[in-house]
């Protein structure tokens, strides 16, 4: 208990030191709140039709994949250089099993396809950009995974992911909800204090019968684990 204590003391005078440098906390996911993006307009399915999927067709066609495009939404944002106006796609080309598929990132510039990545990473939910939280002059994404029913439980994960040299990378995985069948829905309210090495915070909710949301805990800091799958480019 003591210990408890302690560590929530050190996290109150973290935050406190944070917000007086001008760092106000980020927040990535609240409990019960859907990430949500707009849609396609006619012209990015024109546009990613004609450019984008049949790369992705002939880079998948090996595999037991059978295409069913899905998007997610668009986003906009700077994501692959500063001050740069972007739009970013997030979809499912295909589901394998239970919780498993292949998920794809689009991005977008000045009409032009500059960007075309898979990833054997899930069955995507929904995505949202973030400010820059590592402040090197990019936005950085918050990408929603399911993983499926398995013996009576599942959950939802997010990749918090950013555009590199190289195409995205990952920064890390948080869970974002677990459920099952025996208890409640849990939910994770997760929040970033922004800096060259951001620090991550978990705040653990409970959803009740009603479907209203409760405190359960304490804000802790939190490492993120290994993000689920790496990002392939297409070619």
């Amino acid at each position: 208990m003591k210990n408890a204590s302690l560590v929530f003391a050190l996290v109150i005078l973290m935050l406190a030191a944070a917000e007086s440098r001008g760092q106000t906390p980020v927040v990535i996911n609240t409990p019960g709140e859907e990430a949500k993006s707009p849609e396609l307009t006619r012209a990015d399915k024109s546009l990613i039709e004609r450019s984008a999927l049949p790369k992705v067709r002939k880079k998948l066609a090996d595999g037991a994949c059978e295409e069913s495009f899905e998007p997610a939404g668009v986003v906009e944002g700077s994501f692959s250089k500063p001050a740069a106006t972007q739009r970013l796609v997030f979809y499912q080309f295909c589901q394998t099993g239970n919780g498993l598929g292949w998920a794809g990132l689009i991005l977008i510039e000045n009409n032009r396809v500059v960007g075309n990545y898979v990833a054997d990473a899930g069955w995507v939910v929904a995505f949202k950009p973030l400010p820059d939280i590592n402040q090197n002059g990019l936005n950085e994404l918050a990408l929603y995974y399911s993983g499926g029913m398995h013996q009576g439980y599942g959950g939802t994960g997010v990749d918090v992911v950013e555009f590199g040299a190289g195409g995205p990378k990952g920064l890390g995985w948080f869970q974002a909800e677990t459920f099952s069948d025996a208890g409640p829905v849990i939910g994770y309210k997760v929040t970033a204090v922004p800096g060259p090495t951001p620090v991550f915070y978990r705040e653990k909710h409970v959803q009740n019968a009603a479907g209203r949301w409760r405190k359960s805990g304490t804000k802790t800091p939190i490492k993120l684990k290994a993000i689920i799958k790496a990002f392939e480019p297409v070619r």
